[in-house]
């Protein structure tokens, strides 16, 4: 039941770990969105402009891109402040511990989003060494 209750909070810890990069994935697909609006409304003033002569239609296509370009920015931006706060939470946390090779895995792993190969190389232990440490790390971050 203690091992069961252990698994379940190294989980919810990593959940929370892994908020920072969540944070940014999600700040991506807003910046695909917006370079995604931003090509149509490209498109829609190069075709505007050679329909030249003819009605009005394409002035509301193009403001209603515009209102909608100005709404994804503004997500963007929210997103942004999101991350660094998020950022910041996990930087502190990680930085209130008291073994720094724990603390290095979990930046290694977390912040940065390196794989395990990749932090066994640069810390230069072993892959299974740098898997000890990390769950040493977790039963010692605390996260509320």
């Amino acid at each position: 039941a203690l091992e069961e209750r252990q698994k379940i909070e190294n989980e919810r810890k990593k959940e929370y770990l892994w908020g920072y990069r969540k944070a940014c994935k999600r700040l991506a697909v807003l910046e695909e969105q917006l370079v995604s609006i931003q090509q149509v409304e490209a498109s829609a003033k190069t075709q505007q402009l050679s329909d030249m002569p003819k009605g009005g239609g394409h002035q509301a296509d193009l403001s209603d891109l515009m209102v909608k370009i100005e709404k994804i920015q503004r997500k963007m931006d929210a997103a942004k402040v999101e991350a660094m706060r998020v950022k910041v939470d996990i930087e502190l946390k990680i930085a209130e511990m008291a073994d720094p090779d724990e603390q290095m895995v979990l930046r290694m792993r977390y912040i940065e989003g390196k794989k395990w190969n990749y932090i066994s190389e640069k810390m230069k232990y072993s892959w299974r060494q740098v898997i000890n440490i990390h769950g040493r790390a977790l039963l010692n971050v605390q996260i509320k």
